[in-house]
């Protein structure tokens, strides 16, 4: 069973129409610089915007190993003399 009906959207409508004095469309036209219609149809007629590059994903540290045991020398605790 449908969650809207014909008859739902009818009601919605007179609704909108007794609050407002004016249909839901007219409404819709007014707060719209264009129609809808026109700016949907002009949406698919723009031409795709170019996709962008790729970012660069820089290649692993070859010497990764080297540069993570010096960093841990330098930053480990010293021992202290008694």
């Amino acid at each position: 069973m449908p969650a809207h009906t014909d008859h739902d959207r009818e009601l919605y409508e007179a609704l909108i129409a007794e609050r407002w004095g004016r249909p839901l469309a007219a409404i819709l036209e007014e707060a719209a610089p264009r129609p809808v219609n026109e700016v949907l149809r002009e949406r698919h007629r723009r031409p795709a915007l170019p996709s962008r590059p790729a970012a660069h994903i820089p290649s692993p540290d070859p010497n990764a190993a080297e540069h993570c045991a010096l960093a841990l020398a330098e930053t480990a605790p010293r021992r202290r003399r008694p």
